[in-house]
């Protein structure tokens, strides 16, 4: 085989795919990295059997064929190749790469020995921006449970049912939901369970613009955009019914700066306890209190924001990371808190937008954990 492409072209190819190597003991070659020419294209592959992930670009082909590289030096030499097209080819399963001034030489392994890639055909589809799905997964991949134990919550559920898509996410603890709707939106209904590396993978190689395709099966997902193109392996569907976590709206209504929250947040999480994250929120008189105290060292630290609330002094206490989380990915400038009791849990979202919430469920003090 032998092409040239830009540097540009394995620069994005190699960076797109990498991450999808696996370490499968009973096909090792999955660790490696597929690259393919043909036509006017170069093709770079990378799987770990549960994903899969492939992004083309263009080359002039002077000699088709299929080679598997090592992942560990093509990435390092790719990252260091000078500004200049490179030639590749390949002769005996040995590669030769010249950039510029540059001349490499490595061993690769048949491109028949990589297990085929085998696109989703047949599913129900439904097409989105690229930048409106990249938002969904922001706005709900930090909710999903990091416990290997609980699989379930490994994942963000695309609960699609007539015209509305809801994008949901939990760790048992919170609960973020993206409600996506468009005109002219098939009327089909899916209810994939995504996990949390395929998604991962959608915002580190999709580009902000375009439009993505996405097909789903019983239980693998497709994602194409552009030149790249993911699939995965779906998770069994043992999601919480997540309609029945979500509280209804209180009439207690707090409004607050975002920015000045966030750096509150910040701010008071210094003294917070090491051991639980907690810290405290007082609301009273048009004013927002966080107080954060840790004993272990004696310190404590408060900050202050102002809101439009004039009810009943409330308190509440919440992990640190939880709120800052929330206040991280909002858009808007105000975000509102909606409850019934300070107690129970609240409802999140940017003040106007009524596509977005997080629902966040308060710490017990101290003196009630043994309840």
């Amino acid at each position: 085989m032998k092409f040239t492409s830009s540097y540009q072209t394995w620069g994005r190819g190699i960076n797109a795919v990498q991450n999808a190597t696996g370490s499968v003991i009973s096909n090792p070659i999955v660790e490696n990295i597929f690259v393919k020419c043909e036509g006017d294209k170069v093709c770079f592959i990378a799987t770990n059997l549960s994903l899969t992930i492939r992004c083309e670009g263009e080359a002039k082909v002077e000699e088709s064929g299929s080679i598997v590289l090592p992942k560990e030096e093509i990435t390092k030499v790719v990252r260091e190749f000078p500004s200049e097209d490179v030639i590749f080819s390949e002769s005996d399963g040995v590669v030769r790469i010249q950039c510029g001034e540059f001349r490499g030489k490595l061993k690769g392994q048949s491109g028949d020995l990589f297990p085929p890639f085998m696109e989703v055909e047949e599913g129900e589809e439904l097409r989105l921006e690229s930048g409106v799905l990249k938002d969904i997964i922001r706005k709900t991949l930090y909710v999903t449970s990091q416990e290997k134990s609980r699989y379930e919550l490994n994942g963000v559920k695309f609960d699609k049912v007539e015209t509305e898509m809801k994008c949901v996410a939990t760790d048992g603890r919170r609960m973020a939901l993206f409600r996506y709707q468009k005109e002219e939106m098939p009327s089909n209904t899916f209810s994939p369970l995504v996990p949390v590396n395929a998604l991962q993978e959608i915002q580190h190689s999709f580009p902000d613009e375009g439009e993505v395709k996405m097909k789903v099966q019983e239980r693998k997902i497709q994602f194409e955009c552009g030149d790249s193109t993911i699939i995965s392996n779906l998770l069994t569907d043992k999601f919480p019914q997540y309609d029945r976590i979500i509280p209804q709206e209180g009439d207690i209504r707090i409004v607050m700066d975002r920015e000045k929250m966030l750096s509150g947040v910040r701010r008071a999480a210094i003294f917070s306890s090491m051991d639980t994250g907690m810290i405290i929120v007082r609301v009273e008189n048009g004013k927002i209190e966080i107080f954060g105290e840790r004993s272990e060292v004696g310190g404590e630290g408060r900050d202050y924001v102002n809101t439009d609330y004039e009810g009943e002094k409330l308190e509440m206490r919440y992990n640190y990371k939880f709120l800052m989380d929330f206040l991280r990915v909002m858009d808007e400038e105000q975000v509102e808190l909606k409850m019934w009791d300070q107690k129970k849990p609240g409802i999140f979202r940017g003040v106007g937008n009524d596509s977005y919430l997080y629902v966040l469920m308060p710490m017990k003090p101290p003196e009630d954990e043994s309840e």
